[in-house]
This record gives C-alpha cells, sequence and structure tokens, in this order.
C-alpha cells in the first residue's frame, strides 16, 4: 500500500508516464486512472481550487496503486502538508530557484527527523489505515520534485539536483520559454536546446528528470532526450483530438 509506484520504477530505471486532470473532477480523474497512468497530476498552482476540492482523488489514486502527484502552489509548507495530508504522496513545488529552496522542499515535506512536516494526515482515516502503519514509511514513500523554470533556477540547476531528498528535477518548457526571452515559444532553438541537455545534468546528480507535453510525439522524444518523468497531457487533450479526427473521418463518408 505504501510502496510509490513512481520511486518504484524510477529505482528499476523505468520511466513513468502520468496524465493531468485539467479540473477538480473525481469522475475525470478516476476515467484517467483507469487508462493506468503511473501518476495522475493534480494542480493546486494554476487551477482555482485547493485541497479540498480535490481531497477526494488521492484517495482514488491510491486504491488504484496509482501516484498521486499534486502541485503546490509554491514553497509553502501549509501547502505542502495539506497536499500529503489529503493522501498525495508526491509533492511537487514550482519556481525554485536556489539548493536553499531545494532543501526546503525536502524538509516540508518529511516528517521529523529527516523533515519538519507535522503529523496528522487525513487520508489514513477513509482508507483504515493506522498511523502505526503509515508514519514509519511515509518519509521513504513521499516523492519530492522541484520545479527550474526562473532564470536563478537555471543559474543553480546543478546545485539544485544535488541537493539530498530531491527526487525528480522537473523542466517547465512554457516557463523556461518566457524566462528565456520567448514566451510563448518554447520550440525556439535556445529553449529546446536547453532541455535537450536538461536530462544528462540532472541524471549527473542521481535525479531522474520530468517534463510536461500535450502530444506523444513531444512525449516521446523527451523519452529518448532522457526524461524518466514525462506528463502527457489530459484526458480531454486526447479526447478532443480523437473526436476531431472521427468526426472529420465521418465528414468524409
Amino acid at each position: 500500500m505504501f510502496e510509490n509506484r513512481v520511486k518504484h520504477r524510477l529505482g528499476d530505471g523505468r520511466a513513468v508516464w502520468g496524465a493531468s486532470v485539467p479540473d477538480a473532477s473525481d469522475i475525470v480523474a478516476k476515467l484517467t486512472i483507469d487508462c493506468d497512468v503511473d501518476f495522475l497530476w493534480i494542480d493546486l498552482e494554476h487551477r482555482p481550487y485547493g485541497t479540498h476540492e480535490v481531497r477526494w482523488i488521492p484517495i482514488l489514486c491510491r486504491q488504484a496503486g496509482c501516484s498521486s502527484m499534486i502541485r503546490v502552489p509554491g514553497l509553502d509548507p501549509n501547502w505542502i502538508k495539506k497536499a500529503l495530508d489529503i493522501g498525495a504522496d508526491t509533492v511537487m513545488v514550482p519556481q525554485i530557484n536556489t539548493a536553499e529552496e531545494a532543501r526546503l522542499a525536502v524538509e516540508f515535506a518529511k516528517y521529523p527527523p529527516a523533515g519538519s512536516r507535522g503529523v496528522s494526515p487525513l487520508w489514513t482515516t477513509f482508507m483504515n489505515v493506522d498511523w502505526q502503519d503509515y508514519l514509519p514509511v511515509a518519509n521513504q514513500e513521499t516523492c519530492v520534485i522541484v520545479q527550474i523554470e526562473t532564470a536563478a533556477g537555471i543559474e543553480n540547476l546543478d546545485a539544485i539536483a544535488a541537493v539530498e531528498g530531491v527526487d525528480i528535477v522537473f523542466a517547465g518548457p512554457a516557463d523556461l520559454a518566457a524566462t528565456m526571452g520567448v514566451i510563448g515559444h518554447p520550440e525556439t532553438p535556445k529553449v529546446q536546446q536547453f532541455l535537450a541537455d536538461f536530462p544528462a545534468r540532472v541524471e549527473a546528480h542521481g535525479k531522474s528528470a520530468g517534463i510536461t507535453f500535450n502530444t506523444l510525439e513531444e512525449a516521446r522524444r523527451s523519452w529518448e532526450q532522457g526524461y524518466r518523468f514525462i506528463n502527457v497531457g489530459t484526458l480531454v487533450h486526447h479526447g478532443i483530438a480523437g473526436l476531431k479526427a472521427g468526426l472529420e473521418q465521418l465528414r468524409e463518408l
């Protein structure tokens, strides 16, 4: 029950493939989980809701053996604690600029003595899990992802990747493009070159590199570049693409 699917598969040298939920919808989350994703991305950074609205989704993930990854709004111990207390086993912290900020992300996600997370997980109640079973393995189960998006993050990438307790270092293409002066155009050569070099730099410190795209072609290319934590969009994105393609074929009748 406490085996983090992301950490386990990455530890075995395999890639992990995930999808995100575009809204706080239990049914969309369940349908996505049923596609056998390795992780489900729940975004609290750019969406208008908080932990209360998505409170059942990490439990749906745990019931299916899927990792639930919550991206919190920022480096805040309260958001990180709430994300983990509702059942997420993986937490992503955006806009990490320095090694010290990466160390704080780890500290906020771990119980003492490794960190400073307060003790009162809520999800255990709904899954009939005893704290005596969960708490001793919670730190080992929890996966910490730090996101590189800013000029400072780019400059300090190697120091950030070297921080103990960080499991995945994530490249945010959209924000990196903005940082590099080409907002809205991550396809620009200088952004693409940074993204191509990113996995090797991260792997040199024993960590896995992560990224997100909406198409399977981009996801495949990322895997070939060395990324191993890859988000492939949403059920809605792929459903829209499939419906459009189907309608085009039908209109040819």
